[in-house]
């Protein structure tokens, strides 16, 4: 990624280890940060020898963990708070089947900033950006010992609308 395609958001997010940079459309916007890596290995495949649809759902489930985390409201980011997510809301559309073997990345981002929510998608994709999946999330910021949603954190809040801003479809 050229220098001048960071922006303000770099410096903002909490991004795994891993993650190099954002994802970047076919036509060289950006549409959010890879969350996930993975392989449909051999055993994740039916008897079709295409991925069962419950691993989309762990894929997305990891990437997002890895997602929230990076906006600073991962598991150990929240913990002292008593804070957790509690999703409400998933919306799958399968696109194209994956196959044994198929390499696969997951680019998640933002796409509204509620009082106490966060909704945001995850793009399932192979190699040449064709899209396999996608999944839209609502999320709740939730107190742990209260049972109850509550505002999102300013930090959290202020990572996702930077994120938002920098959007594209």
């Amino acid at each position: 990624m050229a220098a001048s395609a960071h922006s303000k958001f770099d410096k903002l997010i909490h991004r795994p280890a891993w993650a190099i940079e954002s994802c970047i459309s076919n036509s060289g916007m950006s549409v959010g940060i890879e969350t996930l890596r993975a392989v449909a290995q051999p055993w994740l495949c039916d008897a079709m020898g295409h991925m069962n649809v419950r691993f989309y759902t762990a894929f997305f489930d990891d990437a997002s963990s890895q997602f929230v985390g990076s906006l600073g409201g991962g598991v150990d980011q929240l913990a002292a708070a008593h804070l957790g997510w509690a999703d409400v809301r998933h919306v799958v559309e399968f696109r194209e089947e994956i196959r044994s073997g198929g390499l696969l990345t997951i680019c998640s981002r933002v796409i509204k900033v509620g009082r106490t929510s966060l909704t945001f998608r995850h793009d399932l994709t192979g190699p040449s950006r064709n899209l396999h999946a996608t999944v839209e999330v609502v999320s709740v910021m939730f107190d742990l010992s209260k049972r109850a949603a509550v505002a999102l954190p300013d930090n959290i809040r202020s990572a996702a609308e930077q994120l938002l801003a920098q959007e594209v479809d």
